[in-house]
């Protein structure tokens, strides 16, 4: 089935499905922040201009512990440069997704060739769940991105004992560990440590430059460590809630950053840290995030694997290494989201090219790849006009003509190109169908039910003096608004019903403020979470009844 066949992409078409997928970032860079987690995220970035406090982070006045501060720091940095909008809250992680393309190929290219370099980035840089979040932005989306740098780095320095390399390295993993903790550690190590145990290379275990590349880690990681240390494990007494819920009074800010935050989600030492997900998890969670590559993904690892098993002296272990023990204990996590596997992907994409350049230029395999790829192809283009027709109907010329346009350039390539160029061409523009509707149709449609961000960005001809919620989706206040969210108890609310102020309250509570006090006016808005879609929310027929209403009352 396999064999040593090489593999070339040729610029021409790598650089025209850069281009090509690059439309769908810069779009989505525009797309409202959207769900509680982006929205805090953003509304700290803001409250840090606002407090000029950048050690010490804070959410509403309130201690926050739950995320290290490298995104409310970059945030927080391009909001003074751009303003507190969109565009200024996602660009660095955009900006770190190129960073993470390009080690993806320079690794790829360190490890095995140029081509497979080219290949390995090309499809790091289409994948879903890298555009996902792209637009719903996290703490992951740069964490990404810092790993596969780093561990680019480390390899080029054993390769080549280049001292620059070395220092990239280890600031690499310093960065990783302010956004994400002790993972942007840990993934690096096994990679290069499990490399080392298999291969026998013990003198690399035991190289004492290691103990100067941790205390340049340390030197970068010293100041959040500082803000820990004094913010909360010099003041033990300090009382606060947690997001997850856990009561944060003698909370050491350390002991939860190097612990807690990571490995205490795998041992289930806290309680509140379970969602009863299944050992499987992570497993289906693949088989979407990881499209439109997903079964060369699959075939490419296991191939990795046994092929690795046969002949050990003859491959790298540092893929391997950055996927399989990380993957096995997130998969034994007592708390377990998507993104939390996305660190890895950029390995795995390596693989995943590795695979592909193997396969027999003239064999079934491959015929049966491109066959099985059509297929795919086909689903995509079907739900892409799915969306268009059924889900959200739209009579829109940009969208059908940008649509009719992709789909006549995948017949284009169809046509005009052959063995594993037609693979790799095909599936990424059948794939951006799915992204061209996403991000400029899908998402924009899904949003006119986000009530906080439109109910916010009315706020702003409204000029209101202040603004009041009792519920924690209104934060989109904080970014679109002038005025800063203040949270009040509903049925307390008397000095503050005064003129041209304003409360955002879910339809439960309009009559009992239209009763109590005096309004002036009243502005209504749909509601269903954007990150919680559902097949009734889809259906036009029964999306009604998915929906709730928000309203912003004037006093």
């Amino acid at each position: 089935m396999l064999n040593n066949n090489s593999f070339s992409i040729s610029n021409r078409l790598f650089w025209s499905l850069i281009a090509l997928f690059t439309i769908f970032y810069v779009r989505v860079l525009f797309i409202v922040i959207y769900g509680i987690d982006a929205s805090i995220y953003a509304s700290i970035s803001a409250e840090m201009i606002e407090t000029n406090n950048w050690l010490q982070i804070f959410h509403k006045g309130n201690d926050y512990l739950d995320k290290p501060p490298l995104h409310f720091w970059l945030s927080a940095t391009f909001f003074k440069v751009f303003g507190v909008n969109t565009f200024a809250y996602k660009l660095p992680s955009f900006l770190f997704t190129i960073l993470g393309t390009y080690s993806t190929y320079r690794l790829g290219k360190l490890l095995y060739s140029s081509d497979i370099g080219k290949l390995s980035a090309l499809m790091f840089y289409s994948c879903f769940s890298v555009i996902l979040i792209n637009q719903d932005v996290r703490t992951d989306t740069i964490l990404v991105g810092i790993v596969v740098f780093s561990i680019w780095n480390l390899v080029a320095y054993l390769k080549t004992n280049n001292s620059w390399n070395f220092v990239f390295g280890f600031i690499g993993i310093g960065l990783a560990m302010l956004a994400k903790g002790p993972i942007g550690l840990m993934v690096p190590v096994l990679a290069l440590g499990i490399h080392f145990m298999i291969k026998g290379e013990w003198k690399n275990i035991f190289k004492w430059q290691w103990l100067i590349g941790l205390g340049i880690t340390a030197i970068v990681i010293s100041p959040m460590l500082w803000g820990l240390y004094h913010q909360f494990d010099l003041q033990p007494s300090k009382e606060f809630h947690l997001s997850s819920g856990i009561q944060g009074k003698g909370t050491s800010g350390l002991k939860f950053y190097f612990w807690d935050q990571s490995f205490g989600r795998i041992t289930g030492d806290n309680k509140e840290w379970k969602n009863n997900a299944s050992s499987l998890f992570f497993t289906h969670t693949f088989l979407w995030s990881f499209l439109p590559w997903s079964f060369l993904g699959v075939v490419g690892l296991f191939s990795k694997f046994f092929n690795s098993i046969k002949s050990i002296k003859n491959h790298e272990f540092y893929t391997l290494g950055a996927i399989i023990l990380p993957f096995i204990a997130m998969s034994m996590s007592q708390f377990q989201l998507p993104h939390y596997i996305y660190v890895f992907f950029p390995l795995w994409f390596i693989i995943t090219g590795w695979y592909i350049s193997r396969i027999n230029n003239n064999g079934a395999w491959l015929m049966f790849l491109i066959i099985f790829h059509h297929f795919i192809n086909l689903c995509f283009i079907l739900l892409s006009i799915a969306v268009c027709v059924f889900i959200f109907p739209t009579s829109s010329v940009l969208i059908w003509g940008g649509l009719i346009l992709l789909i006549g350039l995948l017949v284009y390539f169809i046509i005009s190109t052959r063995k594993k160029e037609h693979l790799i061409s095909t599936t990424a523009i059948a794939f951006s169908t799915v992204m061209f509707v996403f991000a400029f149709h899908f998402m924009p449609s899904i949003l006119k039910y986000d009530a906080p961000s439109n109910a916010a960005i009315k706020s702003i001809e409204l000029n209101p003096n202040r603004i009041f919620s009792n519920d924690a989706s209104s934060l989109a206040f904080d970014v679109y608004s002038n005025n800063t969210i203040e949270y009040k108890d509903i049925n307390k609310l008397n000095e503050f019903a005064n003129n041209n102020n304003y409360i955002f309250v879910k339809d439960d509570y309009l009559d009992l403020i239209k009763n109590t006090y005096k309004t002036k006016a009243v502005y209504e808005f749909d509601y269903h979470a954007p990150t919680q879609i559902t097949a009734n929310f889809l259906n036009p027929k029964t999306r009604k009844s998915t929906i709730s209403t928000y309203y912003l009352i004037e006093f």
